[in-house]
């Protein structure tokens, strides 16, 4: 017994001696393609471009820094103009997927003034030019020299170019002010704040106009949409009444909401018949030939998930905007879904009428509306 246990031991050396450890990872090289020009003035657009190697693996983040400016990008190609005057030390390095970095490769550049100018503003820009109270506009400008740059009120120091969000309460004139050594130029943009207030007003469907009508003809009052288990086809009408928004008025933003907390959903209706559309339909007293035939063409608002509401469709405020300078009193819709459910690829019904089920929304126990903002 005593002898076996020497080959035994010379195995299990001989198996330990063949795990070999996993290699280190090799961390990746950074190179320097493109650092153009390297002698440029103030303002100047420079171009960099870099690349990495990873010797057992893939590069996938990167590194711009200057000596002066502190990190400039993380592409690994960019441009810039906005490196300040003097001499810059450009360091460059790439990170591999095992998050290890590389050595930093570096290039010189050397930025001298512009010339003995005053600064240049290249633009000085606001979008919107007017706004209404409690809104927002976005200031954007570009300045050329190497210069200072600041823009009042209430913005401050800012970069040679870039875009600010600013929202005034009044009509406030913004003044940006560029500087160098050579002196000092300005601009000026307004925003222009005006006080015609917003209205809201939220119209609940009206009951009695409100309802359904079924492929085959059967009209009721409650709104429902979809098929019923014998995919027979329901269209679904609501009816607002708009008579309260002044003449001349201007729609702002339409929403419809659904209230689907208090729908009653039967079947799959979304899964089984795609998305739900809702178009705007001559207001009238709904009859057998209110139900329509045919694609969904003329939807204002579509959605294909639930719950969900038509939220701000332009769609939809151009047809209210359109039905309220004719002057009409009502704004009525109908909802259908774009395709029947049971259909197989071929566009033949399953043939076990048994495996169908309803697929339909009841707004029996919701109160559906209409929130409309104009001014």
């Amino acid at each position: 017994m005593k002898k076996l246990l020497v080959p035994v031991a010379m195995i299990l050396l001989l198996a330990v001696g063949c795990l070999t450890p996993p290699a280190p990872n090799q961390p990746p090289i950074a190179y320097i393609d493109i650092v153009s020009p390297t002698n440029t003035t103030c303002g100047q657009a420079i171009t960099f471009t870099g690349h990495g190697i990873d010797p057992d693996g893939t590069v996938g983040a990167y590194n711009w820094r200057s000596s002066r400016d502190g990190d400039l990008s993380t592409a690994a190609s960019f441009t810039s103009s906005s490196l300040t005057q003097g001499t810059h030390t450009i360091w460059f390095k790439v990170q591999d997927d095992d998050g290890t970095w590389s050595k930093e490769d570096l290039a010189n550049i050397i930025v001298v003034e512009s010339g003995f100018d005053k600064p240049v503003i290249n633009s000085f820009n606001v979008s919107p030019g007017s706004i209404h109270a409690g809104g927002s506009s976005t200031l954007s400008w570009n300045v050329s020299g190497c210069t200072s740059v600041t823009i009042d009120p209430a913005v401050g120091s800012v970069s040679l170019s870039g875009n600010r969000v600013v929202r005034p309460s009044l009509t406030t004139t913004y003044t940006l002010k560029a500087t160098n050594e050579f002196g000092t130029v300005t601009a000026t943009a307004q925003v222009d704040v005006t006080s015609t207030p917003i209205n809201t007003i939220e119209l609940y469907s009206l009951a009695a106009e409100d309802g359904y009508v079924r492929q085959d003809g059967l009209i009721g009052q409650e709104v429902m949409v979809g098929y019923t288990a014998t995919v027979i086809g329901i269209q679904g009408f609501m009816s607002f009444d708009i008579s309260g928004i002044p003449d001349g008025a201007t729609i702002t933003s339409a929403i419809i909401n659904l209230d689907a907390g208090a729908v009653q959903v039967y079947g799959s209706p979304f899964e089984a018949m795609g998305q739900l559309g809702i178009s705007e339909y001559a207001y009238t007293k709904l009859t057998s030939n209110s139900y329509f035939i045919g694609p969904t063409l003329d939807a204002i608002c579509s959605f294909s998930v639930w719950p969900s509401d038509c939220i701000n469709s332009s769609l939809t405020i151009d047809a209210l905007q359109e039905q309220l300078d004719a002057g009409s009193n009502r704004f009525q819709v109908r909802m259908r879904f774009s395709q029947a459910p049971y259909l197989e690829p071929y566009g033949t019904r399953w043939s076990d009428p048994t495996s169908r089920v309803a697929n339909y929304l009841d707004f029996s126990s919701a109160s559906p509306k209409l929130v409309i903002q104009y001014e």
